[in-house]
Formats: C-alpha cells, sequence, structure tokens
C-alpha cells in the first residue's frame, strides 16, 4: 500500500476525524491496498516493522496503534482507517485459510460452567500513558467504539487514585442475544492469539488489547476486576438461567390463568346480575300491563 504522498505532512488532534475518513475513502475504493504475504498481511502504515499478521491479528495491532494515547496523531488517524476498513470492508469477504472478524464462537462444551451474568468481558492491556500525576487511557465510548462489531452495550474503563489501570468491563446485556455476542468477543480474540491463556503465557504482552469472558475464575480472584465483577454481578450457568427463565414462563402462565379465572368469575357475576335485572324488568312490565289493563277495564264499566 502506498501512501507516500502524505508520509511527510503531519496533523494536529483536531485533523484526526478527517484524515482518518481520506484514507478509509482511499481504503475502500482501492486507491490503497492492503499487502499480503502469502495467507497473512503486512501493517502498511509500520514499514519499519515487517511484521506479518493474520487477519485477526491484524485488527488487533490497528485497534491497539489507534487506541494508545502516546501516539502521534497521523498514527492515530491512519490505524482508525485500518481497524474501520478491516471491519467495514475487507471483513465482508474473507479470504480461504483466514479469520473473518468477527470469529464465530464454537458450540459450548459445559452448560454447567459459571459465567458473570450480566453477561461482561475483560479487556487488559488497554494503552495508558502518565500525564499530570496520574495514568490516563481511552474512553469507555472510545473503546465501545473500537468493539462495536461485538455489539457491546457499554465499556467501562477501570480506575483507582493513582488513574486509569489499563483495565475495562465489556457490557453485553443479560439475554441470550448478549450472550452470543460475548462469547464471539472472546472467540474474536483467541482466535488472534490475544485471548485470557495468551496474556498470561506471554511474558511481553506488547501493546495489543487482550480480551475475554468473564467466569467464574475472574469473578473469584483478588484485585480491581474481580470486585467490579462481584458488584455488579453473579454467576451463572446456561443451565442455571435456562431454569430460571422456565420457572419464569411457569409463574408467568399461572399469573395468566388466575387472571383469566377472575375475569371468568367477573363475567359469571355480570351475567348473574344482568339476568336478574332482566327478570325485575319482565316482572315490572307485567305488573304496568295489568295495571292498564284494570284501569281500561274500570274506564269501560263507567261508560256503559
Amino acid at each position: 500500500m502506498d501512501h507516500s504522498s502524505d508520509e511527510d505532512t503531519e496533523i494536529s488532534d483536531s485533523e484526526i476525524d478527517d484524515y482518518e475518513g481520506k484514507i478509509y475513502a482511499r481504503l475502500m475504493s482501492g486507491d490503497l491496498k492492503l499487502n499480503k504475504n502469502g495467507e497473512n498481511y503486512i501493517c502498511p502504515f509500520c514499514s519499519s516493522k515487517k511484521k506479518n499478521y493474520s487477519k485477526s491479528s491484524l485488527v488487533q495491532h490497528a485497534s491497539g496503534v489507534s487506541a494508545a494515547p502516546n501516539r502521534e496523531a497521523k498514527e492515530k488517524a491512519v490505524h482508525r482507517a485500518l481497524f474501520k476498513y478491516l471491519k467495514n470492508g475487507l471483513a465482508k469477504s474473507p479470504e480461504p485459510g483466514s479469520h473473518a472478524t468477527p470469529v464465530e464462537p464454537q458450540p459450548l462444551q459445559n452448560r454447567d460452567e459459571k459465567f458473570v451474568w450480566p453477561w461482561m468481558g475483560v479487556l487488559v492491556n488497554v494503552p495508558t500513558e502518565w500525564k499530570d500525576g496520574r495514568q490516563i487511557g481511552e474512553s469507555g465510548n472510545r473503546l465501545k467504539e473500537q468493539l462495536s462489531h461485538f455489539c457491546p452495550l457499554r465499556v467501562i474503563p477501570l480506575w483507582t487514585f493513582r488513574g486509569h489501570t489499563g483495565n475495562a468491563i465489556v457490557e453485553f446485556g443479560k439475554d441470550w442475544n448478549g450472550f452470543r455476542n460475548a462469547r464471539t468477543f472472546e472467540s474474536h480474540f483467541a482466535a488472534g492469539g490475544f485471548g485470557k491463556k495468551d496474556w498470561i503465557g506471554k511474558k511481553n504482552q506488547g501493546s495489543e488489547l487482550y480480551g475475554w469472558l468473564a467466569r467464574a475464575e475472574d469473578y473469584n480472584s483478588p484485585g480491581i476486576i474481580a470486585d467490579h465483577l462481584r458488584k455488579n454481578g453473579d454467576l451463572k450457568s446456561v443451565n442455571d438461567l435456562a431454569k430460571e427463565g422456565a420457572r419464569k414462563n411457569d409463574r408467568l402462565v399461572a399469573n395468566l390463568a388466575n387472571q383469566i379465572e377472575v375475569k371468568n368469575r367477573y363475567l359469571q357475576e355480570l351475567e348473574c346480575k344482568y339476568s336478574e335485572t332482566t327478570a325485575s324488568l319482565e316482572k315490572m312490565m307485567g305488573q304496568r300491563e295489568q295495571l292498564l289493563q284494570s284501569y281500561n277495564e274500570g274506564l269501560c264499566y263507567s261508560f256503559c
């Protein structure tokens, strides 16, 4: 990919969005092309580091650089454009042998495994920098935008008195669509080599984001992540929620049946009152007829 015509020009932070849009438009139009090395990709904006990436790894790279607060404005802009292109453009037509974005989760093996509910994802290694006596990093809204293809409801960066911890919680809601989105989030990071096992196993995690679906181990561990999970969620399995759903349905059916019974009794009472009123009215009409007949007979007797 050749963007040499723009390499010597610097931009300010206020120009990031415009420059991102310009690069993204060139990517989408084919004016700028993504270079490949076999089945892998090379970041076109990191010319000094000819590192090969799988498609999902390149997405993580672009996301990490664009979120890093200590990067130059142009670096952020071009990597934001690359991330957007990989998400919206290239991801629509995955090539053989490469991971599509997002990666579909595998069928759940253990329906009794405990997850944090409402469904939450853990995001670590969020880039931070020391500024004005504290650590600062990307906002929740910015991180949510980067993870938008997983449909998170909210992203909450975790802070202490020292500032941004480099960790965040991704909220996916309570329903089954949220669970699927959370598992897709986890599968995507794992496929690119940025899952929980990769985070624990690597001595040098680099600048990329790592993410996974919060489980019992995360919930019961010490630290700020577990504190947030325990404060805002519970541990539940798929079977637990399925049983709760069945019980709620049973209660709903019983409640509806009770309401129907109450309304039927009310209708029966109305029918009884209607019958009583009709009988009373018929009796009154009969008495009226008798009075009229007696009156008419009296008149006839007087004049005849």
